[in-house]
């Protein structure tokens, strides 16, 4: 038996029972949106829900519509016909639609890639089934797991351009920098002007410690996608540390206008505007970071700052309490003579 019957083999006892505890989940993320009168909404267009809560809306929707697919796939066990009549299952399309969309508001969302990879076998497509495997293992950290499965997914389709970009960040993470240097170039022949490709470039480069190569890979990749996020947020970071805040918040403002509601991003334009010294947009900008992140100690010590600078010493304070609270390292960083602790 293969690897991919013994996968397929597994899946129903795997599938079924499914927790009390999910089922519960689900009820709640079905209330919440018919609470907030949402399917699947943008959060753009309804900016008072946060991106945080919507993501895991969409997960616990997103498992409910797996859980009916899995049924049906459990169900369908002795049809010759199954492979094609999951691919059109609606529940099935409902189900990767919404986990996917939850990956976008929260990248590596634990188990999401699970959910998917099993829904990739439902329909027999094991290319993808292996992908999103690999996807699984690089989020806890098992790059050579990860990078066995994305072979597994190119053996199946040799021109699969997410398995390929994914294998080339497995090499990196491993540090075989030759065999990802092999693999990028052939990547690059076929989309020289795809971001997401930029972008690995420039963490291939950044891995050699070539930082000028590193520049200009991201400077491309925001050429090619000026809102790429990614490479917004590393070549402003770049910026901001060589205390080019101008440039920096251009970057960072203009990757804004496609993610309004990313909270690190938010932070990292909220702090190149203090650095600047324009305190009002600083204030205004790291609130509504605040606002979408209540769990980053970084944050609230950039708001502590920031507060202090502006003469408002009790806020700071706070702000500087709960930044010990979340991580205490922060104790030993002093904003000012009378906050010690």
């Amino acid at each position: 038996m293969n690897n991919s019957e013994r996968h397929k083999s597994t899946l129903i006892r795997r599938v079924l029972p499914f927790w009390l505890a999910a089922v519960f989940a689900a009820a709640l993320g079905a209330a919440m949106l018919h609470f907030h009168g949402i399917r699947l909404i943008n959060y753009i267009q309804y900016p008072e829900t946060n991106p945080l809560q919507l993501a895991e809306t969409y997960r616990v929707e997103g498992q409910k519509a797996y859980r009916e697919a899995a049924e049906t796939f459990a169900r369908m066990k002795d049809d010759p016909a199954r492979p094609i009549r999951m691919k059109n299952l609606p529940t099935l399309q409902k189900a990767r639609t919404l986990l996917l969309e939850s990956l976008k508001l929260k990248p590596n969302m634990p188990g999401i890639y699970v959910y998917l990879s099993d829904l990739a076998a439902f329909e027999d497509d094991t290319a993808s089934m292996y992908y999103y495997r690999g996807r699984h293992a690089m989020s806890e950290n098992q790059a050579s797991a990860a990078l066995e499965d994305f072979d597994r997914a190119l053996t199946r389709k040799g021109d699969f351009h997410p398995a390929l970009l994914e294998k080339i960040r497995a090499l990196i993470t491993l540090g075989r920098i030759a065999d990802a240097h092999q693999s990028m170039d052939d990547l690059l022949k076929g989309a020289p002007n795809d971001p997401e490709v930029l972008y690995l470039k420039a963490e291939l480069a950044a891995r050699e410690g070539k930082t000028q190569e590193y520049r200009t890979a991201l400077e491309e990749a925001l050429k090619a996608e000026p809102g790429h996020l990614l490479s917004a947020k590393a070549l402003g970071g770049l910026l901001t540390d060589e205390k080019q805040y101008d440039r920096a918040i251009s970057v960072f403002t203009e990757a804004r206008k496609v993610y309004p509601r990313d909270a690190n991003l938010l932070h990292r334009l909220g702090r190149a505007y203090y650095l600047k010294g324009d305190l009002t947009n600083a204030r205004k900008t790291l609130e509504d970071a605040l606002k979408l992140e209540k769990n980053s100690a970084s944050l609230y010590f950039d708001l502590a700052c920031m507060y202090e600078k502006m003469g408002k010493k009790s806020h700071a304070t706070a702000m500087l309490q709960k930044a010990v609270e979340i991580d205490p390292a922060f104790k030993n960083r002093i904003l000012f003579p009378d906050v010690k602790n």
